[in-house]
């Protein structure tokens, strides 16, 4: 036998309070073979929410304040939210460590989004010692047989390992500038400040969540931005308790409902009992304006809404439903009920669909107010394949000078794409969409490639388009990451649109320039310098009347 065996019977003789014979060690000839301890279990996961918001948008695409360390991960669906109403969906493309590409349809910059995310802890790495020689195995042999060792019993404890989340303030503070043509209309400036609170600790178990904007305008046409000068936006202010420990949860305030698919914030409160990963419960109040977002006694909300999450071997099915009472001008008294469904099976196929009915003193057709289906698949890992199509059906009266709901439509998108090598990206990109009020249509087509080993990225892309504005445009865009916390993003684009309508095509086409600068640069480990700039210009002729706009910001931001 070998002296690595001795010394494993020899322990194991140890462990049971049997002390080893001096002697030579013969294991019973059914023992079995010594075996290598199992590598650590990893960490448990860290649930996190996240909240974030499309820093600037493209036609197809949007770049998002969150990324990998936030648990945001590619082919993940993203539910975006306009003035605390839903603003349609993105796809997610790509990741970096705290941003992230999302491909999609109608996104804005400021358009905001939550998610309940999963950071996965990191895993304990066995290091291995070299192997000892033969005659090192040896002299230990005669060490641990030759040592009389006492029985010692065991007082240790089974525990729970907990991770907690530290809360996180973040305020954003800067100015910004929109200029289109000089002297033309809609030219302003603003100082803002954002607040934004993400469960500060309050008293018996309750949490502090908040989000909020004061916006000074220092310049602005009074017939697109009316009201006062000076504005503060509430766009979620609550005290919540949401630990997935307890058997209830509870959030009273200016309150962002969890689990309540389609509803929006409301001044009132939400409760609910869970079992398990599900949950029920009841939610209600008076829904603030949708443009100032000031109280109001003439629009509310109220109903029942459900959640739960099925593991099913290595993917889950989840899922939410809401049946509610909206009353507001533009509806009168609604009734909706409106279910949400998600599932994910491991790295391979992701798809979430939801389905919204209502029925009132204004309905839609077939009461069917709006419908969404979107599928991400890998079929191997090297190729990633998504669509989707959403369809809005209400008409809703609006008479606030910026559009708060969207008019009756239905909108398809694609993409497909293959990581043809470690540095190579090769995709095609697709949509169409068609508006049910005016009967106008229009599609997009194209390919994009990525070089994904340069710097952090450079893609290239072309788009065709049809419809009832033909046209044309390309793009090539560049990011780097020099260090940790700085990101710089730079895209240049070429426009050239044919305007046609009813038939007819315009006899020139209009070329235009386009040029966005984003970047955010780490001054500490709490405090980061943001700007951005985007401009576009007219390049048919140059003299003073050529079209010409941008909108810049610059913003410090700091984090606790």
């Amino acid at each position: 036998m070998t002296a690595f065996a001795a010394i494993v019977l020899v322990v194991s003789g140890l462990a049971t309070g049997q002390v080893a014979p001096s002697g030579p060690v013969v294991p019973p000839a059914d023992a079995p073979a010594p075996v290598a301890s199992p590598q650590a279990a990893p960490v448990p996961a860290v649930a996190r929410r996240v909240e974030g918001k499309v820093t600037f948008a493209t036609a197809t695409t949007g770049y998002l304040d969150a990324g990998a360390l936030e648990g945001v991960a590619v082919g993940q669906v993203i539910r975006l939210t306009r003035a605390g109403q839903p603003a349609g969906t993105c796809t997610v493309r790509e990741t970096a460590d705290h941003s992230s590409g999302c491909t999609g349809q109608g996104m804005r910059g400021g358009d905001r989004f939550v998610l309940d995310t999963t950071v996965p802890g990191a895993p304990v790495v066995a290091k291995m010692t070299p192997v000892p020689t033969e005659e090192e195995l040896a002299d230990r042999n005669a060490i641990v047989t030759g040592t009389p060792v006492a029985l010692v019993e065991s007082k240790a404890q089974p525990r729970d390992v907990v991770l907690g989340q530290l809360p996180s303030i973040r305020g954003d503070l800067g100015y910004a500038v929109w200029v289109a043509s000089p002297g033309g209309p809609g030219d302003s400036q603003r100082l803002q400040l954002d607040i934004q609170v993400n469960g500060l600790d309050a008293f018996a178990g309750f949490k502090v969540y908040a989000d909020a904007r004061l916006m000074q305008w220092t310049q602005r046409d009074t017939t697109y931005l009316p009201g006062s000068a000076t504005q503060l936006l509430v766009y979620d202010l609550e005290l919540a308790q949401r630990d997935p420990k307890k058997s209830w949860s509870a959030a009273f305030g200016r309150v962002q409902p969890w689990f309540v698919p389609g509803s929006t914030v409301f001044d009132g409160a939400q409760g609910g009992l869970r079992f398990g990963r599900n949950e029920v419960g009841v939610f209600g109040g008076l829904v603030p304006d949708p443009y100032t977002t000031s109280p109001t006694t003439d629009r509310y909300t109220g109903g029942m809404y459900g959640n739960f999450e099925a593991p099913l071997g290595s993917t889950l099915l989840s899922g939410s439903a809401r049946l509610a009472v909206v009353q507001n001008p533009a509806i009168q008294r609604h009734y909706e009920g409106e279910l949400l469904l998600s599932y994910w099976a491991g790295g391979i196929l992701s798809a979430s669909g939801n389905l919204r009915m209502g029925f009132g003193d204004v309905h839609s057709p077939s009461f069917i107010d709006a419908a969404r289906l979107s599928v991400s698949v890998r079929p191997i890992p090297i190729v990633w394949i998504s669509a989707g199509f959403s369809y809005w059906g209400l008409s809703m009266a609006n008479d606030e000078p910026i559009a708060a709901y969207p008019g009756p439509s239905r909108r398809a998108d694609g993409s497909a794409g293959v990581d043809a090598t470690p540095w190579l990206r090769i995709a095609a990109l697709g949509g169409w969409v068609d508006d049910l009020t005016s009967g106008l249509s229009h599609s997009y087509v194209g390919p994009e490639i990525t070089f994904t080993k340069v710097l952090s990225g450079l893609s290239f892309g072309y788009l065709k388009d049809f419809g009832w504005v033909d046209g044309q445009s390309a793009w090539s865009q560049i990011a780097w990451a020099p260090m940790e916390g700085t990101r710089l993003t730079a895209r240049a684009s070429w426009f050239q649109t044919t305007e046609t309508l009813q038939g007819i095509t315009s006899p020139t086409a209009s070329n235009d320039l386009g040029l966005t600068v984003n970047g955010t640069v780490g001054l500490t480990s709490w405090l980061s310098l943001r700007a951005s700039i985007l401009v576009r210009a007219g390049i048919d002729n140059f003299e003073a009347s050529v079209p010409f706009g941008t909108a810049t910001n610059v913003f410090l931001v700091g984090t606790y």
